[in-house]
């Protein structure tokens, strides 16, 4: 869901361009969302500073029409469950020790990461049946449990494992400052938009690019290749889709 600052940004730009005061420039716009799930992302934000930038605390919020969706497509056979989803988002159900915010999932909701995997992916993962398991994925909530993931799966593919570390040393003009960032501490940092210090990979697996190499060839962020070759300081990969390598 937008932050409202952006849709600040967008009314203005529409207003602008239309020549007009109606809101977005008298433009149709259609927003789609449920604030018991999609809220605003405030990067280190506290409940409250979540909630004054949902565009329900935007002044345009009075100028929208609200039309409510009432069956869930995607679980339409499941009622219990879109029930239960229901009574989850509503904050309808009891708390666990009387721990605010806290609730207690169904048993039968639970699975750890081994028998996850197993539902989701082949027993056996190669280059041979990479068709089978391609357009398989398995959504985290946090970084952590797309770790554990990454790493139990990895023991599905066949084949040996080869790992790539990053560059450990900083570059400083004083010599002294080195001390301050000693060798373990750098393997620690997982900045955003780089890979893990080690990065373990085995010829199958399933990777993706953080980086914009080349738009013409679809090498872009985001792209998903798999590793074909398994180099001593690198690794060869392709589109999964094919093309480029």
């Amino acid at each position: 869901m937008l932050p409202g600052l952006q849709l600040k940004v967008v009314n203005k730009f529409l207003m602008d361009i239309m020549g007009s005061e109606l809101p977005f420039g008298g433009k149709p716009v259609l927003f789609a969302g449920d604030f018991r799930q999609i809220l605003p992302v405030v990067r280190r934000g506290t409940r409250s500073d979540i909630v004054r930038s949902s565009i329900k605390y935007n002044s345009l919020w009075r100028d929208l029409e609200q039309l409510s969706l009432t069956r869930n497509m995607c679980a339409d056979n499941d009622v219990d469950f879109v029930t239960w989803l229901l009574q989850l988002g509503s904050g309808q159900l009891p708390a666990v020790y009387d721990v605010r915010g806290s609730v207690e999932i169904p048993r039968e909701m639970v699975y750890d990461i081994a028998n996850l995997i197993d539902f989701v992916l082949p027993q056996q993962m190669s280059l041979a049946n990479i068709d089978e398991f391609a357009r398989k994925i398995i959504l985290c909530p946090k970084n952590d449990d797309c770790r554990k993931v990454n790493h139990t799966a990895l023991q599905h593919i066949d084949g040996a494992q080869r790992s790539y570390t990053a560059i450990d040393t900083v570059v400083v003009d004083d010599p002294d400052e080195v001390a301050n960032y000693p060798t373990e501490f750098l393997n620690t940092l997982e900045p955003d938009g780089l890979p893990p210090y080690n990065l373990t990979l085995k010829v199958g697996s399933i990777v993706m690019l953080l980086r914009n190499l080349d738009s013409k060839r679809r090498l872009c962020n985001g792209t998903r290749l798999v590793v074909t070759e398994l180099r001593r300081y690198n690794f060869k990969a392709r589109m999964l889709s094919g093309g480029a390598q």
